[in-house]
């Protein structure tokens, strides 16, 4: 998401360690050609998301965009109740479209900049919109919960959670709780905030997975049809089912179901530099894009990591409290398809919470560098390493990191003030 007009960032203080850290050897990553690629058709399912933090715009936490492009010539960017599959253009709002120039022109007027990033990625009014494969066959295992919060025009609220437990075997059972939540009033207990909840028993039946959809049959006869993609495909850990997004919550701290081996640490100079040995708590490929004036910045993935500091550096890393140290490093690639330079060692990644303008700033001297200029049409990968307590850590759940301001070779902001945002995740 862009963030303008950015107030203030609480920043843990890091002059010791960059004084200590200036003499380790930097290592330089060069620019690499941007590749866009091109697509003959346009056929498939193009998605993508905003966070809903205030719960104003009505979505389950996020906002979800759609095209299917049905054929060359219609396209739909809303469903019926079973999904994609479900929809025939005949009976269902359906649209046709036109590809003219560099602009998609819809049958209801509209009309975007329009352009092909690659076989899997497009860019539609300044927005990237990512492929998402059909899912047919697919075996879940695990708990994936999905909670949600919408704000109500008298200051209430509706607050939902839903959960479903899959197995393997192909069965599964589900939950459910709503609850309205209001201020204290006339018709409330004084308290501040009144709740009247509503829940339904847990249901048991089989499932099958089917290109898009997701067919529950309940053990009462009941059967459901609904959407059903992998967000962050091909990983499990966060599904899009109906209209609603559900995480895989782990069972305990170290196995979060996948079944797949440990993360390997990141290679930034913690450890590269034997600073610190890492306890891989969590990682993720998100690669998600986000652009303004023409830098594109590609979050691609991101990694916690619980650290112990080397006996030697201990006195550079204090004031984190008793419970220990968390690294947060982010890999992600800067696209430079403006017309200047820009110095992309002048850009400066933050991590805060969404509700929030307070953050902690990255930890420079722990990233391994590059070469200051970036040319128009080149592109580079960086890292960056930001340290958190781990009571920080455990207090919260869900984070963003922000990137900017990026100055050009004369010093000047490109992003004149903007910030560009990625939600992140803890439990992934």
């Amino acid at each position: 998401m862009l963030r303008k007009n950015k107030l203030a960032f609480t920043v843990i203080s890091f002059v010791m360690l960059a004084a200590a850290l200036l003499f380790f050897t930097s290592s330089v990553e060069g620019a690499s050609s941007k590749n866009e690629g091109n697509s003959s058709s346009l056929r498939g399912f193009y998605a993508k998301w905003e966070l809903d933090v205030s719960g104003l715009k009505g979505c389950s936490s996020l906002c979800w965009d759609y095209y299917y492009f049905v054929n060359d010539k219609q396209v739909a960017t809303k469903f019926p109740d079973g999904g994609i599959d479900a929809l025939n253009c005949s009976k269902d709002k359906c649209l046709t479209y036109k590809i003219k120039g560099n602009r998609l022109v819809l049958s209801n007027g509209k009309s975007y900049p329009f352009k092909v990033k690659s076989a899997t990625e497009l860019e539609i009014d300044g927005d990237k919109y990512t492929k998402y494969k059909p899912s047919s066959g697919l075996k879940l295992e695990g708990k994936y919960e999905s909670s949600s919060y919408t704000s109500t025009p008298l200051g209430g609220g509706l607050a939902s959670s839903m959960t479903y437990v899959f197995r393997k075997d192909g069965t599964f059972f589900d939950s459910k709780f709503t609850g309205y939540t209001t201020d204290g009033s006339d018709s409330g207990d004084n308290s501040g905030v009144s709740t009247v909840t509503q829940s339904e028993k847990q249901t048991s039946g089989t499932y099958t997975i089917v290109n898009y959809t997701l067919r529950l049959k309940y053990k009462d006869g009941t059967i459901k049809k609904v959407l059903f993609f992998l967000p962050e495909q091909p990983s499990l850990k966060m599904l899009r089912i109906g209209a609603r997004d559900y995480l895989l919550q782990k069972a305990d701290g170290t196995n979060d179901g996948s079944g797949s081996k440990p993360a390997e640490p990141y290679q930034d100079k913690l450890t590269t530099d034997k600073i610190a040995k890492k306890q891989v708590l969590a990682t993720s490929r998100i690669e998600k894009s986000r652009q303004m004036e023409n830098i594109q910045i590609t979050l691609k993935g991101y990694q916690w990591a619980k650290l112990t500091i080397d006996p030697k550096y201990k006195d550079l890393f204090v004031g984190f409290g008793d419970k220990g140290i968390v690294a947060l490093t982010a890999k992600y690639r800067i696209d430079n398809e403006s017309e200047q330079s820009v110095n992309v060692n002048s850009l400066k990644v933050t991590l805060e919470l969404p509700d929030s303008d307070l953050g902690i700033l990255e930890a420079s001297p722990l990233a391994p560098k590059v070469k200051d200029e970036l040319k128009p049409g080149e592109g580079v990968e960086r890292m960056s390493v930001i340290l958190l307590s781990m009571d920080y850590f455990d207090g919260n759940k869900d984070f963003e990191l922000a990137f900017g301001p990026l100055n050009n070779l004369e010093g000047k902001d490109v992003f004149q003030g903007n910030w560009l945002g990625f939600n992140i995740w803890k439990d992934l």
